[in-house]
């Protein structure tokens, strides 16, 4: 199961920073992998002896392609749905030819900046 459908958590609690201490918060967080919000309560269930359970944030790349991962599905769906067509003897018109080459270019350059990324 995906960690937000496993997640008993329901309550807020809010803590008041200044902008020095926010900074100091976010800096030791990201040193860890974490979002400010987990390294706190991470920090403070552990100040409590409580047991913590923590999930790492995703790096860059996992984070980059989620989107990216979707939006391949949603392009080969359309591209399922034109083969279907085609398949029982219909002609893909143009237009929608046109639009899922663009699609795919698209998703093709998007990927190719994750390069980058990485």
């Amino acid at each position: 199961m995906a960690g937000s459908e496993t997640r008993k958590a329901s309550t807020t609690t809010t803590l008041r920073l200044t902008p020095e201490e926010r900074q100091a918060l976010v800096a030791a967080a990201e040193a860890q992998g974490l979002g400010p919000s987990t390294f706190a309560r991470k920090a403070a269930l552990e100040a409590a002896g409580a047991p913590v359970v923590v999930r790492r944030r995703r790096d860059v790349l996992a984070a980059a392609m989620g989107p990216l991962l979707g939006e391949l599905a949603r392009v080969g769906s359309n591209i399922n749905q034109v083969a279907r067509h085609v398949n029982r003897g219909g002609s893909p018109a143009a237009a929608e030819l046109a639009t899922l080459r663009s699609e795919v270019e698209q998703l093709t350059h998007a990927v190719m900046s994750l390069r980058e990324v990485s």
